[in-house]
C-alpha cells in the first residue's frame, strides 16, 4: 500500500504550470473556508444574547469586534504585501482565522471575552481578503471579472456560514454547531500550504518591483492619485457601512419576522439569511463583469443608488404584506454587495503597483472602520427605539451612510482621472 506525504505533493506542484485560473481558484477556496464559521455568530445571535444577557447595544459591540481585529490586522497585513509574497501573509491568516473560531465556543462566555476571541477571529480574516484581493486583482486580463469572482466566494462562504450554522442549531446547541463549523474550516490549512507550493504565473508577481523613476514623478504621481483615489475609498467606505451592517442583523431581523426567539426560529432565519446572501454572490460576478463593459461609476453609481433605496424601506416592511418584504429583500440581497469588486479594481487601476498595498490598506482601515462602528450604532438605535420601529430606523442609518456613495462617484466623475477606469471608459 502506498503512502504520501507532504514532499510528494511539493513534488507535484512543483512541476505544475503557473496558472492565473488555478491560483484565483485557490484563494477563493481559502477564503470560503476561513468564512465558514465567521458568520455563526450572527447566526445565533439571538440565543447567545439570551444566555449572556446581553442587550441589543452590547451585541453589536460583540459584532463589530471581528471587524476590528480586521482592521488591526490589514494595516498590517498589506503594507507587508508590498515587501514579502503576500501568499505567507494569506496563509498566516488562515491558520489565526481558524484556530480562533475553533476557540470562541469553548472560551467565551461574556461580552467581554466573546469580543476579544472574535477580534483575533477578525484578524485572521484581515491576513486573507485583501491580501488574496490583491493577487486576484493582477490577473492579466478582465480585472473585474477575477475579482468578481473572488469575491463571490466571500460571499458563498458567508451563505454556507448561516446555512450550516442555522441547520445543526436545529439539532445541537449553538456552542456546538459553532464548534463544528469551525471544524469544517481548518481544511484551510491545507489549501493555504497548496498555495504557498503553487506557482506564480510572472504577470501576477507577489512582490512588485519598484520602478527607477525621475526625481518627482513621485510627488507628481501622488497629486494626480490622491483625490481621485479618496473619492473610490469614499464610496466604498459608505458601501461597508450599509454592507456590514446589514450583514450583522439580518438574522436577528427575520428572527422577528418569522416570530420568536427560539432556536428553530433562529435556524429558519440563518436559512434566509443564507438565500439572501448566496444571492449576492452572482450579483458580484455580474457587477464585476458590467463594469468592464459600460465603466465602473456607472455600473457602481446605479447599484449604490437601489440599495440605498432598499436599506431606506425594508426595516419597516415587516408590518406590510410578505409580496412586498421579499421583493425588497431579493433586490436588496442583489446589489446591496454587487459594487465590492468594482471599488477594489479602481483602486488597482489608480494606484501604482509598488503603492498598492499601502493605498489597499487605507482603503481597508476606512471601510471596515466603517463597518466597524455600523454594527454598534444598528444595536443602540434598536435599544433606543423598542419593538419594530427599531428595526426601521435602524435600516434607515444604513441606508443613509449608503447613499452618501453615490455623491462621491458623481465627484469621481468630473475628474480627468477617470479615463485611468476601465481601459478609458471611467
Amino acid at each position: 500500500m502506498s503512502r504520501y506525504s507532504l514532499s510528494d505533493v511539493a513534488g507535484v506542484t512543483a512541476v505544475l504550470k503557473p496558472s492565473p485560473f488555478l491560483l484565483v481558484l485557490n484563494l477563493s477556496a481559502i477564503l470560503f473556508l476561513a468564512l465558514l464559521p465567521s458568520f455563526s455568530l450572527p447566526a445565533v445571535l439571538t440565543l447567545v444574547q439570551r444566555e449572556w444577557g446581553m442587550s441589543s447595544g452590547q451585541a453589536g459591540i460583540v459584532l463589530a469586534s471581528f471587524q476590528a481585529g480586521y482592521i488591526a490586522a490589514a494595516v498590517v497585513a498589506l503594507p507587508l504585501t508590498d515587501r514579502v509574497d503576500a501568499r505567507y501573509v494569506i496563509a498566516g491568516g488562515a491558520v489565526l482565522c481558524c484556530v480562533s473560531h475553533l476557540l470562541f465556543p469553548l472560551l467565551a462566555f461574556d461580552p467581554l471575552s466573546g469580543s476579544a476571541v472574535r477580534a483575533l477571529a477578525g484578524a485572521g480574516l484581515g491576513g486573507v481578503y485583501m491580501p488574496g484581493l490583491r493577487l486576484a486583482s493582477l490577473v492579466p486580463a478582465m480585472k473585474g471579472r477575477a475579482v468578481g469572482t473572488y469575491v463571490s466566494s466571500y460571499l458563498v462562504g458567508t451563505a454556507f456560514s448561516f446555512a450550516a450554522t442555522g441547520m445543526l442549531i436545529a439539532f445541537m446547541p449553538w456552542k456546538a454547531a459553532y464548534l463544528w463549523v469551525s471544524i469544517a474550516s481548518s481544511l484551510a490549512f491545507l489549501a493555504s500550504y497548496y498555495l504557498i507550493r503553487q506557482p506564480m504565473p510572472e504577470a501576477m508577481t507577489a512582490v512588485p518591483k519598484p520602478r527607477q523613476v525621475p526625481a518627482g514623478e513621485h510627488s507628481g504621481q501622488s497629486r494626480r492619485a490622491g483625490l481621485p483615489s479618496a473619492l473610490i475609498i469614499a464610496a466604498y467606505v459608505a458601501h461597508m457601512w450599509e454592507l456590514y451592517g446589514l450583514r450583522s442583523w439580518l438574522a436577528p431581523f427575520m428572527v422577528q419576522v418569522v416570530g420568536g426567539g427560539t432556536p428553530g426560529a433562529a435556524s429558519k432565519a440563518a436559512a434566509l439569511a443564507s438565500v439572501s446572501v448566496l444571492l449576492s454572490a452572482f450579483s458580484t460576478i455580474i457587477g464585476g463583469w458590467l463594469s468592464d463593459r459600460i465603466g465602473r461609476i456607472t455600473t457602481a453609481l446605479a447599484i449604490m443608488l437601489v440599495s440605498g433605496a432598499c436599506s431606506l424601506t425594508f426595516g419597516w416592511l415587516p408590518g406590510q404584506s410578505f409580496f412586498w418584504l421579499a421583493l425588497v429583500g431579493v433586490i436588496y440581497s442583489l446589489t446591496v454587495v454587487a459594487d465590492s469588486p468594482i471599488f477594489s479594481t479602481s483602486i488597482t487601476e489608480l494606484t501604482p503597483p509598488e503603492r498598492l498595498g499601502r493605498m489597499m490598506a487605507w482603503q481597508t482601515f476606512l471601510g471596515y472602520g466603517a463597518a466597524t462602528v455600523s454594527p454598534a450604532v444598528f444595536g443602540f438605535v434598536l435599544d433606543a427605539f423598542p419593538g419594530e420601529a427599531g428595526w426601521g430606523w435602524g435600516f434607515v442609518t444604513l441606508g443613509t451612510g449608503a447613499l452618501l456613495g453615490p455623491v462621491f462617484l458623481l465627484l469621481m466623475r468630473r475628474l480627468p482621472e477617470r479615463e485611468r477606469l476601465c481601459g478609458g471608459k471611467g
